[in-house]
């Protein structure tokens, strides 16, 4: 049975806004998901097992979504292939992504489904304590429904994808795109799902406990962060961000090695979105012509910018803001 309103992708709105200025003319496509983001943070110290008094947010979500927008605030042309339901959740995020300029002309509607949604608590420095998602229905993003659009996507400046995405589609991606591929393995269960795509991956940025999933290789030290990532390198990943957390990210490069790269300052508000801000802003300086590290300081600016936001995607993202942060830290 055809779960889709009809055999071809959806269009949802204009495909680009003309009128803006951009620096490329081949948009990056971004397969992933899209959540409706539901955060509460405690006014003061979390209390597990009892209701804390705090502040509670919803905003338009996901990893493919976030890292969509931060590439579109970047200047970028941006399109979105994800799935959503027919329901206000759907409805808000639609609208939110064509104000924001992100195409969404290939992404799909399922009638039956419900659109994804990510539930956290967070501690009271904005630091994530837990959180819940529910994302059954990205497993209709598979390969017989991407198919057709595989001119679309070899044609473009790069392919994002996330590990929301069921590995039969990753593993399609790993087999067909032939552009540039990056990839966000999302959370510890879900990084498994790369594997089949670890050969093609231009960069990968996993935490310590990913990158020990993906490789085998105990990570106790900076020089378990390098063995780390030699191991990504010889799977064919060639440019590896492992992030640190506070400490910042291990940069590692298949040609000139790696370091250690520390967080740009700044005050954290809100710790959701960083990881999508950084791999959008890793994956534009790579397009930019800018090397391993070079790329890695951008990105860790704008994931502290996204930290000074209460939102998954700050607003006060641009190219200036960057530079900024990168000239004149806090």
């Amino acid at each position: 049975m055809n779960l889709f309103a009809s055999p071809a992708p959806r269009r949802e709105g204009p495909i680009f806004d003309r009128s803006t200025l951009l620096r490329t003319e081949t948009p990056v496509y971004v397969i992933g998901a899209v959540n409706m983001d539901l955060s509460g943070t405690p006014s003061g110290e979390l209390r597990m097992g009892d209701s804390n008094p705090g502040k509670i947010t919803m905003s338009p979500g996901g990893v493919g979504r976030n890292i969509a927008e931060n590439l579109r605030l970047l200047g970028r042309k941006v399109s979105l292939i994800t799935i959503m339901g027919e329901d206000t959740y759907a409805d808000v995020i639609r609208e939110h992504c064509l104000n924001a300029g992100v195409d969404l002309q290939y992404s799909f509607t399922d009638p039956l489904g419900r659109t994804s949604a990510y539930l956290c608590i967070n501690e009271q420095n904005g630091d994530l304590s837990a959180a819940v998602s529910d994302m059954t229905i990205c497993d209709g993003l598979t390969p017989a429904r991407l198919e057709p659009l595989l001119p679309v996507l070899n044609r473009g400046s790069m392919v994002i994808a996330d590990a929301n995405l069921p590995e039969e589609t990753l593993a399609w991606i790993a087999k067909k795109i032939t552009a540039p591929v990056a990839a966000d393995p999302v959370s510890v269960s879900k990084a498994p799902r790369l594997l089949p795509l670890l050969s093609r991956l231009t960069l990968l940025k996993p935490n310590i406990p990913e990158a020990e999933l993906l490789t085998g290789v105990t990570i106790r030290g900076d020089l378990n962060l390098s063995r780390a990532a030699d191991a990504l390198h010889r799977l064919g990943v060639k440019r590896v961000y492992i992030s640190l957390g506070s400490r910042g990210v291990w940069a590692d490069d298949v040609r000139e090695g790696g370091m250690l790269i520390p967080c740009a300052p700044g005050t954290i508000v809100n710790t959701t979105g960083c990881g999508d801000a950084f791999v959008a802003a890793a994956a534009d300086a790579f397009l930019n012509g800018l090397d391993t590290m070079e790329a890695a300081r951008r990105a860790l600016a704008a994931s502290a910018i996204c930290a000074e936001d209460n939102a998954a995607v700050s607003p006060k993202l641009s190219q200036e803001a960057i530079e900024i942060k990168l000239a004149f830290p806090m």
